[in-house]
């Protein structure tokens, strides 16, 4: 069985190249860097398919869905794979890549990934449900906003609402949805390659939709998979992270969670900084 990685990252090139050396070992790597905190040393990527120029990435805009799929038709076109998994620069195995392969290739789905229902939003002025308010409504970027123009949109709401961004805030009209039952989940996803084949060949009004959405790659590949009933899914990711209550982001895992790590089952853990953990897994991924 083959098996590619789709790499997409943004800072600690030193830590992203030592991912990428490690999944050479068992399979093709595809590579999107955006290099404005920290360029890759090209001599160092030899064997590895680079997405050429890289796109600069919004978090949570329209920018890191193109990266996505820029990645994923370019393993189609340039790779021959079996299986797809989704990492980023912050991501590590956590057990042996052969023994991950060998459970892909056993497990009977086509592909590993979230589907939590996303109903529409009610009619009512309250804030509401925050998925619904990411997929259900279309957004613009807008100057800083003043007291007025909040004020103006709080009393306009649900028809109109207002976000701050880490980059800045986006203006969002409510809209009726990319068209199919809306699902959410994870970024972090491993698929089959006729998986990869229907997320990068989603409907272009749905990729239309989803451009205008507020993190766009936790809902688009969701929504259209689960859309496909041909495909056998499972909910399960397959991924370890640890999370703070209220927190955007997952906690960085130290020397303390490694037990917690390795008794997880999962087969990548997210997300890493010290290169001592890094050290502690080659140990169990390299035997």
């Amino acid at each position: 069985m083959k098996t590619a990685y789709v790499v997409l990252s943004h800072r600690d090139p030193e830590q992203v190249l030592r991912l990428v050396r490690l999944l050479r070992t068992a399979g093709s790597v595809v590579l999107h860097h955006d290099d404005r905190q920290g360029a890759l040393d090209d001599r160092a990527l030899a064997g590895v398919e680079r997405v050429l120029p890289p796109t600069p990435v919004a978090w949570g805009w329209a920018s890191q869905l193109d990266a996505l799929l820029r990645c994923l038709r370019h393993a189609l076109d340039r790779v021959d794979f079996d299986w797809l998994v989704v990492l980023s620069g912050q991501d590590y195995p956590i057990r042996p890549l052969a023994d991950i392969d060998a459970a892909l290739r056993d497990g009977g789905f086509d592909g590993y990934v979230e589907g939590v229902p996303v109903a529409p939003p009610g009619w009512s002025r309250d804030a509401g449900d925050e998925f619904a308010r990411r997929y259900f409504y279309r957004y613009r970027a807008v100057r800083p906003p003043g007291p007025a123009l909040r004020r103006a949109v709080s009393a306009a709401r649900p028809l109109v609402t207002l976000r701050d961004m880490p980059w800045g805030a986006v203006l969002g009209v409510r809209s009726g949805g990319p068209g199919l039952p809306v699902r959410r989940g994870s970024d972090w996803l491993t698929l089959s390659r006729r998986a990869v084949e229907v997320v990068a060949g989603a409907a272009p009004e749905v990729i239309r939709h989803y451009r205008r959405t507020v993190s766009p790659t936790e809902s688009l590949p969701h929504t259209v998979l689960y859309a496909d009933p041909s495909l056998r899914l499972s909910g399960d990711t397959r991924r370890f992270s640890k999370w703070v209550p209220g927190s955007l982001h997952p906690a960085v895992l130290g020397m303390d969670d490694l037990d917690a790590v390795l008794a997880s089952g999962a087969d990548f853990a997210r997300k890493f900084e010290d290169p001592r953990v890094l050290d502690a897994l080659d140990r169990v991924v390299l035997g």
